[in-house]
């Protein structure tokens, strides 16, 4: 009989460890980009879990954060090694989007996305999803935000104020440069033009780019040629790469620019007086409550629709994920529920922000800093998930939403939009080629190197690696697609 009882011990502990295994929650792994990982993000994957845990999504959250300058390295080794996690931030310039897609590290969405998440795919419109596919199919979820851009200057407004600079002057890149004079003989411990690989003012060339930023094969965003362009051959990148290297020689750039990837880090330290920004209204305010430090924009470059803005900031789902069911689910929760969309980009109320009595534009409450806002400032509010449910801070524009939907009412349309590269038939090439970018093009767009004698350097080990016959495959599929699509310039 004690034997018999034993026995059923066991059986009822082998059986109540069983149910224990099939009943414990999915932990959802999230790689994102930010300002790094924040002190207190324990306390914020504690209020997620508990939420989602209320939702019965059957779920737990752990985010894994890494800084501006070095998550896409560690993107890049994360998915080599084919550690298994679940999502990840991607786009067209980190964790490169299309390339991941095409080497088979994201998962194919088609399905997954009508079925787990229709309420996201609806706010973002068909048109909009459409545009960020490759070969009819999607491999992430779009932010739904602004879907335009243009480019120009934020400028810290704290120094403009001090020095009495007058900005309305500024019209084109050039025009900075007085300014620059000024901070340079006034600001010793402050850059006068913020110049980093990635992050620097070559971004005012703004070319409809067909792959990766470090590719540089597209179109002029003019909508007046649908000839195919390297960018770094054109007489406008070797006029602004001979404006950088006189800026550089002048002392307005920091000397070691060439070799530096995170500009985040001197902008938090109040150690840039302009910057070259992807901007539109209200960047001014978000990244003055990003960094600490006020700033005021200055439109440089003209506001144009482009392939950019749909793969610009995305949210996929790795090959490796054990349950992409369940990852597409939290995904859904994130960009339709106002509450675990601001739990994670603003922090927890009462702690990292509180709510004031001043509302925007559709009734709900704006917000200001809490007592722990350090704690917890992950920087990406203006990129990250639903930003049209994000609460504004009480610095931003109430009608902020408005604006958003009058700024993509004045885009330029490009041509090419929905058009998408395969570079399957030119992959060596291209490999080649991004081998020769990461040799010449960082020093040649942070000004630190003389384009009088380096660019000729340059375009000719692009040409060796197989630049004309990627140009002419580029070429050869996007005449392909706008005769398909009967769109003529």
């Amino acid at each position: 009989m004690k034997r018999v009882k034993t026995l059923l011990s066991v059986l009822a502990f082998c059986l109540v460890s069983a149910v224990s295994a099939v009943a414990a929650p999915y932990e959802v792994v999230w790689y994102v980009i930010g300002n790094g990982t924040p002190p207190d993000i324990a306390a914020v994957q504690d209020a997620a879990n508990k939420y989602l845990a209320e939702k019965n999504l059957d779920a737990t959250l752990k985010l894994v954060t890494f800084d501006w300058g070095t998550y896409d390295g560690k993107m890049q080794q994360i998915i080599a090694s084919q550690q298994p996690f679940d999502i990840s931030f991607t786009a067209s310039w980190t964790n490169n989007f299309r390339l991941n897609a095409q080497r088979g590290a994201f998962l194919d969405i088609t399905k997954l996305s009508r079925e787990y998440a229709p309420k996201t795919m609806a706010a973002l419109g068909e048109s909009f999803v459409s545009g960020s596919a490759i070969a009819g199919k999607n491999y992430a979820i779009p932010a739904n935000k602004e879907k335009a851009h243009n480019w120009g200057f934020l400028i810290r407004k704290d120094l403009v104020d001090k020095y009495k600079l007058d900005i309305s002057k500024i019209k084109k890149f050039e025009d900075i440069e007085p300014l620059l004079k000024v901070i340079k003989a006034n600001e010793p411990e402050v850059y006068p033009l913020e110049s980093v690989v990635g992050e620097n003012p070559a971004r005012l060339l703004d070319p409809d780019l067909f792959a990766d930023d470090n590719l540089g094969i597209g179109l002029l965003n003019t909508n007046k040629s649908g000839k195919v362009i390297f960018m770094p051959a054109t007489a406008e990148a070797k006029a602004l790469y001979t404006t950088m290297n006189k800026f550089f020689k002048a002392g307005y750039i920091r000397k070691d620019a060439a070799a530096v990837t995170d500009y985040n880090a001197d902008e938090k330290a109040g150690k840039v007086f302009a910057a070259i920004k992807s901007l539109k209204p209200g960047k001014d305010a978000e990244v003055s409550m990003a960094t600490g430090y006020p700033w005021v924009q200055v439109d440089i470059t003209p506001v144009v629709m482009t392939n950019r803005e749909t793969i610009g900031s995305l949210q996929a789902i790795s090959r490796t994920s054990k349950n992409p069911q369940k990852a597409m689910q939290v995904l859904e929760l994130f960009n339709t529920d106002p509450y675990f969309n601001n739990l994670i980009n603003w922090g927890i109320e009462g702690k990292h922000y509180v709510k004031t009595d001043k509302m925007d534009a559709t009734g709900a409450a704006m917000i200001k800093a809490g007592p722990d806002k350090d704690k917890y400032n992950v920087g990406t509010p203006w990129m990250f998930g639903n930003t049209f449910i994000n609460y504004l801070d009480v610095s931003e524009n109430p009608k902020k939403a408005q604006m958003f939907l009058d700024y993509n009412a004045k885009a330029l349309p490009l041509k090419s939009l929905g058009f998408d590269f395969d570079i399957s038939k030119v992959k060596n090439e291209v490999t080649a080629i991004k081998n020769v970018w990461a040799e010449f093009m960082g020093g040649l767009e942070t000004g630190s190197t003389d384009p009088a004698t380096e660019l000729p350097k340059a375009l000719t080990k692009f040409k060796a690696s197989g630049l004309d016959k990627v140009l002419a495959e580029a070429q050869k599929q996007y005449d392909a697609w706008l005769a398909a699509n009967k769109i003529k310039y």
